[in-house]
């Protein structure tokens, strides 16, 4: 998604620090897939427990047999690094399009770095997977293990196996809580009220080529305005002097306020009177700017709920003087209060701005013209704006149009990116969970073949076969469960600052994801539970 180095110093942005864990969180989906495939080769190991002792009753020497488990391992790595570059270039390209703006991200697998450390970890993969069934196809005693029947492969125990499968669970649990803690922050800052409504809006930058004198360029702001409201399907158009999260502020002198800098950032936004209808904000109190507010009358501004409650906390603001730029000035009366709308950032607050009119600050100020597009997107009306705008210009001046929306979207990026992260990593690792457990259950009731004949022999039932297989994949999930959420908990002070408006111990979120866990550790035990009932008794039983 984009270079880490550049934004990782001292105070890393939110975007940085959302983007290493989402490369913590890849990390610890290739443990679970070790862990996953670890336990596969072990099962598969202890099938061919014979064969390795015949092999080395022959001759073969255990240096060979450990070789040979190391280079299925390295197989399977390498095969599985092949996939995931081919996965990474689809992938990067639908991440980037969904995530970044166009331009803004180059390919994802074309650096010979990222190939570097994607062999490297291949390779490692491959060590750690084949460390195990090595050890283990090399330990047997012969003599016992040749003379065994069919019944060497008798269901047995296994630390080993029971931890990785537990891990697996465990790390799932803590994926899948990060992931729905992440969308529903999303979901937070989704369902935000930011002050305007920037679905129906676009912004046309008026952009001069030459410093043109200020007589015509207040001319061509004008009539640009006048022609953007002559579109058809624009309801409504005002001018602006700043974009949304690109703000001018400046001093302010409030009587009997002491260093009102220190109270935050006050955001100044030069409009004409129609823009709080064009993009929707809301006036709370107090009249609206007005045509009538030229450089004749007296200076006015409408300002923020928040700027209104920061500056004159317990009075009503309105009527109130505050001096803009310096003290010599003359004072600017409050003459209406808005409601509060994100200007600076999404997630840092108070919102403080204020609106003055373009007049009395100076009309040539606003080269942004916000229109409201009626019936549909404002996006699919771009085009057309531009065109219209543009006809009419002189040939040193030309229009950029944006939507509104296109300036909020990457303020929700943050988000975004940790939701899809988390929840393809998330949903990833409960299928590699999912699919180990269902192996190790099948490959367990492969084992329990005679036990369980004898046990339908001698009068059990299905219900009773299905449920002591199906609570032995419960009991694995519930390990995994208990120690994930304990790991959630441990981290929850760190992921905190990376959510929006939602608390990292949401027992909700836990509840939901144990239960999914529990769920899909019944399913995955099912099948082989129901293979089982279906076995023959009288074959198991004659199977020696």
């Amino acid at each position: 998604a984009g270079a880490l180095r550049p934004a990782g110093g001292p105070g890393a942005g939110l975007e940085s620090r959302t983007l290493r864990w989402v490369a913590g969180v890849a990390g610890i989906v290739l443990l679970i897939a070790c862990a996953n495939v670890t336990n596969l080769q072990l099962a598969r190991s202890l099938r061919r427990r014979r064969e390795f002792a015949m092999r080395r009753a022959l001759g073969v020497r255990l240096g060979r047999l450990m070789r040979q488990s190391f280079t299925e391992s390295l197989l399977l790595g390498l095969f599985g690094c092949a996939a995931g570059v081919v996965l990474a270039e689809w992938g990067g390209a639908v991440l980037r399009a969904l995530l970044l703006p166009p331009g803004m991200a180059t390919g994802v697998v074309t650096d010979w770095r990222t190939l570097t450390v994607a062999l490297a970890c291949a390779l490692v993969a491959g060590i750690v997977t084949g460390v195990a069934p090595a050890i283990l196809a090399t330990r047997d005693e012969l003599a016992p293990t040749l003379r065994a029947g069919a019944r060497a492969g008798t269901y047995q125990r296994s630390a080993l196996r029971t931890t990785l499968l537990v891990t697996q669970g465990a790390l799932s649990v803590l994926l899948l809580i990060g992931a729905a803690l992440f969308v529903r922050s999303l979901e937070n800052v989704r369902s935000l009220r930011l002050g305007y409504d920037p679905e129906p809006v676009l912004i046309a930058h008026v952009n001069f080529r030459a410093r043109e004198d200020s007589a015509l360029r207040v001319a061509v702001l004008r009539s640009t305005l006048e022609r953007a409201r002559a579109i058809p399907g624009v309801e409504a158009a005002a001018r602006a002097n700043n974009r949304p999260f690109a703000t001018n502020t400046e001093l302010l002198y409030v009587p009997g306020v002491d260093s009102v800098q220190r109270l935050g950032r006050f955001v100044t936004q030069v409009v004409t009177p129609d823009y709080f209808s064009v993009v929707g904000t809301r006036l709370l109190r107090g009249r609206p700017l007005t045509e009538a507010d030229d450089s004749r009358s007296e200076r006015v501004m409408v300002a923020s709920e928040a700027m209104a409650s920061a500056l004159w906390p317990g009075q009503d603001a309105l009527g109130k003087c505050v001096r803009v730029g310096s003290e010599a000035r003359p004072c600017t009366h409050v003459v209406g209060i808005a409601e509060d709308a994100a200007y600076y950032s999404l997630t840092e607050g108070p919102w403080l701005a204020y609106y003055v009119p373009v007049e009395q600050q100076g009309p040539h100020w606003g080269q942004n013209i916000v229109l409201r597009i009626g019936g549909g997107r404002a996006t699919e009306a771009m085009e057309r704006v531009r065109r219209e705008l543009q006809r009419e210009l002189p040939a040193d001046v030309y229009v950029t149009v944006r939507g509104f929306d296109e300036y909020v979207a990457p303020q929700r990026r943050t988000w975004l990116l940790g939701a899809t992260m988390f929840v393809a990593f998330g949903g990833l690792a409960l299928l590699v969970a999912a699919v180990g457990l269902y192996g190790v259950i099948g490959y367990n009731v492969a084992q329990r073949m005679h036990e369980l004949g004898i046990r339908i022999a001698l009068g059990a039932r299905a219900p009773h076969v299905v449920r002591l297989v199906v609570g032995q994949g419960v009991a694995f999930a519930a390990g995994g469960v208990a120690i994930g959420v304990a790991l959630s908990l441990i981290v929850s002070a760190w992921v905190q600052p990376l959510l929006f408006r939602q608390s990292a111990r949401d027992p909700v979120v836990y509840g939901m994801v144990a239960a999914a866990m529990v769920l899909v550790a019944v399913l995955a035990s099912l099948f082989p539970s129901l293979r089982a009932v279906r076995a023959d008794p009288n074959t198991a039983l004659r199977t020696d």
